[in-house]
């Protein structure tokens, strides 16, 4: 879906509406093969579904059923994908932001229905899952549709140079988002397989908070900047794509390392609060992910760069290498260390965290033609700073009153983030300070105004 997105940006944004046309019109059977194959294949999963995981007999036929389910959601998403092209390319995320709340909203509601009004059951909680889902993927290639007419089919409009172009593209995108979904599936399936259901329980449990994260920063900074990047891109502002880089690297490690805080600082306590003793394990887990997000979030903008520059073959590569490397050594750490869903997850914090530097980040100095001093000074120094003198100053606050009540954990964040952006203000740039004093100013105009 990438690969669309970005020629079509790249042709709305030079104006060649009959492009637009030609893209999607050269495309959409492409996808609609693309949905037959993965029906075909959910659906001999599904059939198989008791020799893939350890489930008891009497759950069989609900397991395939919520497979099934979930995969023709999918299949829809994929097949009519190809049209939902309009929100991104005219920079819409407020409107898709409220779809999707929205949306979300639907779900919960039909879920208190199905587990209150039928049965209490997984099986009532995908059913919600879908439904929303499919509510939302109506709405939103409807709102694509009307903001950009020229999303539509015309046989006579397929250009077989632009098939291969966006194949090509697109090949790649594909292995680099499926290298991605396996490195995240991959670790309950081992779990479940060399391990127990405690440690599959606890690592569900762990990886709550950093999976929300990652979706919340996708769909939120990175979708949101993606057009202007691809815009840059097409009119060959350099200069301007490689400040973005820096600036933009430093002001999300800021963002993210103060949302992470309470959760390196508190893991423990939080875990104890919210599932108890029995589940202790989820506590370091929840740690060892997080602590990969200094490492990642710092330069994780060259992935769109890469796309808005056709550089998704060294990227979809280096992402392949890790979750392959991930993969070998959580089977080490589990199967054979039988360290259970701390070696899931310490395995994930070598290669996502430690691995990071050496894979990745040489990646993104090469394109954008950066120097190691320039990504330090600009990046890691001033994002790293804040974080390491809030969190040491909530270590301390511990070692004088122990934090066991949601409230203590509270206080203690908010002490931590006060002391969290004084730092941030002693070690931004000044470029970041004027900003900071706009925004500042523009939100206290508009609350004189109302």
């Amino acid at each position: 879906m990438g690969g669309i997105h970005r020629y079509v940006m790249d042709a709305y944004a030079n104006h060649q509406d009959d492009r637009i046309t030609n893209i999607i019109s050269s495309m959409f059977p492409f996808f609609l093969l693309g949905g037959g194959l993965l029906l075909s294949i959910g659906f001999l999963l599904s059939w198989q579904i008791d020799n893939l995981l350890n489930i008891e007999s009497q759950y069989v036929d609900k397991a395939r059923l919520m497979l099934m389910l979930i995969v023709m959601l999918e299949v829809i998403r994929l097949i009519t994908g190809v049209f939902s092209n309009g929100i991104f390319v005219k920079q819409r995320f407020v409107l898709e932001s409220i779809i999707t709340i929205s949306c979300e909203i639907f779900r919960i509601i039909l879920l208190f229905v199905f587990l209150f009004g039928f049965s209490v059951s997984v099986l009532s909680v995908v059913a919600a899952n879908v439904i929303s889902g499919l509510a939302e993927v109506i709405i939103l290639v409807h709102m694509s549709l009307k903001l950009l007419p020229e999303q539509k089919y015309k046989l006579q409009s397929i250009d077989w140079t632009i098939v291969k172009k966006i194949l090509s593209f697109g090949g790649w995108t594909s292995l680099y988002g499926f290298s991605q979904a396996i490195r995240k599936s991959a670790d309950p399936i081992i779990l479940n397989r060399l391990s127990t259901p405690l440690d599959v329980t606890c690592f569900h449990l762990g990886s709550l908070v950093p999976n929300r994260l990652e979706v919340l920063i996708n769909n939120s900074f990175l979708g949101s900047i993606s057009p202007i990047v691809v815009g840059l891109n097409a009119q060959k502002q350099e200069d301007r794509l490689q400040k973005l880089y820096l600036r933009g690297g430093r002001l999300l490690l800021w963002g993210v390392l103060l949302i992470i805080l309470p959760f390196v600082v508190h893991y423990e306590q939080i875990t104890i609060l919210y599932v108890g003793d029995n589940f202790s394990s989820a506590g370091l887990v929840l740690l060892l992910l997080l602590s990969t997000y200094p490492f990642v979030y710092g330069t994780v903008i060259e992935r769109i760069i890469a796309k808005a520059k056709k550089r998704m073959r060294s990227l979809a590569i280096r992402e392949t290498l890790s979750a392959v490397i991930n993969i070998a050594l959580t089977l080490l750490f589990v199967g054979w260390y039988q360290l259970g869903a701390i070696g899931s997850a310490m395995a994930t914090f070598l290669v996502y965290g430690i691995g990071y530097v050496i894979i990745f980040i040489p990646f993104g100095k090469a394109m954008m033609k950066v120097t190691w001093r320039e990504i330090w000074n600009h990046i890691f120094q001033p994002g790293l700073i804040p974080f390491l003198v809030a969190m040491a100053f909530m270590k301390i606050l511990l070692m004088f009153e122990y934090a066991q009540t949601w409230g203590a954990i509270a206080f203690n964040y908010f002490v931590g983030g006060i002391i969290y952006l004084t730092m941030v203000w002693l070690v931004s740039k000044n470029i970041d300070k004027s900003e900071f004093r706009a925004a500042i100013l523009a939100l206290f105009s508009r609350f004189k105004v109302n």
